[in-house]
């Protein structure tokens, strides 16, 4: 698969478990929403759990998959401690 065709589903990946953070999606229900074959999707999906993108729920075909809200500035205490 070109490496562009790689990155471009990638984003789409990410971008629809951005959108819908409390999706849970298996290949098969990924692939019908988003219009892309579910054999073209198993490998990308592995690649963003292997980055912490996503978080694999489940083992072969009936695995589901839900996104990891990265960690921002606002969700840590920022707070100075004094001694």
């Amino acid at each position: 698969m070109k490496e562009e065709i790689i990155l471009k589903l990638q984003v789409e990946c990410v971008m629809f478990f951005h959108n819908n953070p409390y999706a849970l999606e298996s290949i098969e229900g990924l692939s019908m929403r988003l219009g892309r074959e579910a054999e073209l999707l198993e490998a990308i999906l592995l690649r963003l759990v292997s980055l912490a993108i996503l978080e694999r729920i489940g083992n072969g075909p009936r695995s589901i998959y839900r996104y990891i809200p990265p960690i921002t500035m606002e969700d840590k205490d920022l707070q100075w401690k004094s001694s």
